[in-house]
């Protein structure tokens, strides 16, 4: 989201902090991982907006959502990102039932970059890791399609959405109501 004379200062800042999966910002992996995450996220919404109505913003901010999350589940993945020699991650739960503004919340099963690896694919374009397709890859969903797509895929051992926000004001409204600083 930053403008084009920021990215790079916003990146080496991400690198330098060894942040949550620095490593595709490093400058070796930065302009292919980039050119790879804005064309997903103009599908998605391009997808979105042929499907439902046109989103706020250009890009996202992106959750993950996991199915009988604890806090237990998120303290092991960032002990996990730990023995990658990256430092201890904050993280923010964030109860989708309390953002009372959805109109422009989508999500993806499993993340965009997985859920998009056809496309990806057919473009020529990197992919990260191989997954199993799925009949709902390659789609974007409104929020409120979420239980639906939970009881298609709960038996999943690997279950888990990507989140994406487009109007950042209901992210806004929420950190308010919260009082977070």
């Amino acid at each position: 989201m930053y403008p084009d004379v920021e990215q790079a200062r916003v990146l080496d800042d991400i690198v330098t902090a060894k942040s949550w999966h620095w490593g595709r910002y490093s400058y070796g992996h930065r302009q292919n991982y980039l050119k790879t995450r804005v064309f997903v996220e103009n599908c998605m919404r391009e997808a979105f907006t042929r499907k439902y109505w046109p989103v706020k913003a250009a890009r996202p901010v992106f959750f993950y959502l996991y199915p009988k999350l604890s806090v237990a589940f998120i303290e092991e993945r960032l002990r996990q990102r730990e023995q990658l020699d990256e430092p201890r991650t904050k993280y923010l739960l964030v109860d989708l039932t309390e953002l009372t503004d959805t109109k422009d919340i989508s999500f993806t099963l499993r993340d965009s970059h997985t859920s998009f690896r056809e496309t990806l694919i057919r473009q020529g374009l990197s992919v990260n890791q191989p997954a199993a397709a799925l009949p709902d890859n390659d789609t974007v969903f409104h929020i409120q399609e979420i239980i639906d797509l939970y009881r298609r895929h709960e038996d999943d051992d690997d279950l888990y959405f990507e989140v994406q926000v487009w109007d950042p004001d209901i992210l806004e409204i929420w950190r308010r109501s919260h009082d977070i600083a």
